[in-house]
């Protein structure tokens, strides 16, 4: 008998990213619904020097999506006069932009059914990166 089994998705626990404002490339980016049914975004943050990645989810229903709106202005997606912003992924795609990091608590169950608290990387805030911030990071890491 054999087995079939996607581990796609499966990987290590993910070392901390390390906290304050870091320097991130957004690499990937992916229309989603949460668990309450609310239309998102899932993102995927690069740190530039860490090469970690991270994800964020950013909500698209209205009164909900100032998470959004600052990841679109930290990628310069600017919004009409009237204040809509049309925009598609292309226009965030490989965008370079300041994330401010956070560490927070994550409590979970273990194997022995004991709950456990470890610390989880969040990324808070975005904005838009300095460009001479985003050049002095380039030449130390060597890549974008």
């Amino acid at each position: 008998m054999g087995y079939s089994m996607d581990m796609s998705k499966e990987q290590k626990k993910k070392p901390l990213l390390p906290e304050g404002w870091r320097p991130f490339k957004i690499v990937g980016c992916e229309e989603s619904m949460s668990k309450a049914g609310n239309e998102m975004f899932i993102f995927t943050f690069m740190d530039i020097e860490t090469k970690q990645e991270a994800e964020i989810y950013a909500v698209s229903v209205p009164k909900k999506r100032w998470f959004l709106k600052a990841i679109l202005a930290a990628c310069g997606v600017d919004a009409a006069e009237d204040g809509v912003y049309n925009w598609d992924i292309p226009d965030v795609m490989e965008k370079a932009v300041s994330g401010y990091v956070e560490h927070e608590d994550k409590e979970w169950v273990n194997r022995n059914n004991e709950t456990v608290v470890s610390k989880k990387s969040k990324i808070t805030n975005v904005e838009e990166i300095d460009p001479q911030e985003l050049a002095k990071v380039i030449e130390k890491s060597g890549s974008f």
